[in-house]
């Protein structure tokens, strides 16, 4: 996802997360449902004399949890560009900030690759100071085109369109 705060007249703040259907409140009340349903399920078997079914919907439900648990951390990152007064700040991270970098709003160039296939997601990479950053690699298609407007039309950022076949390493 996208959003634009404006913090004051001289500083705009973008913030930009993975989509997530539901947050972990809402995936425990899914994991609650299948475990309920799964635990009856086994227990009529157990009952009729197929005990051996309830160890193996004990390791369903644990394997359901995990997958549950990892798919959420992976999902909660999160990049945040705030400019003010000239100056380009561009965290990365978790919960605090992995990366913290700042440049001078005269260094940056945003690069938008157009992709090479019809449906393909475009490459956003940030260029500054001799280094490229990408961008919003976790964001969707639509996400990353509106990312690519924002960029330009709000934060007013010099955007060019780059043909990833002439692309250069830094």
């Amino acid at each position: 996802m996208v959003t634009l705060h404006t913090l004051t007249n001289h500083a705009l703040q973008l913030v930009l997360t993975p989509n997530r259907s539901m947050d972990w409140n809402g995936n425990l009340l899914v994991l609650l449902g299948a475990s309920s349903i799964l635990l009856v399920t086994a227990t009529i078997f157990a009952l009729k004399g197929a005990w051996l079914v309830l160890p193996f919907a004990g390791l369903e439900i644990a394997a359901l949890a995990a997958a549950m648990h990892l798919t959420l951390r992976k999902l909660d990152c999160q990049e945040v560009l705030t400019l003010e007064n000239g100056v380009l700040k561009l965290e990365r991270g978790k919960k605090t900030p992995d990366l913290y970098l700042h440049f001078p709003e005269q260094s940056i160039r945003i690069l938008v690759d157009r992709p090479s296939r019809p449906m393909s997601l475009p490459d956003i990479d940030l260029v500054a100071l001799g280094h490229c950053y990408h961008l919003g690699s976790f964001l969707s298609r639509s996400d990353r085109f509106r990312l690519a407007g924002v960029l330009k039309n709000k934060m007013h950022l010099q955007v060019s369109s780059h043909d990833p076949y002439l692309r250069t390493s830094f």
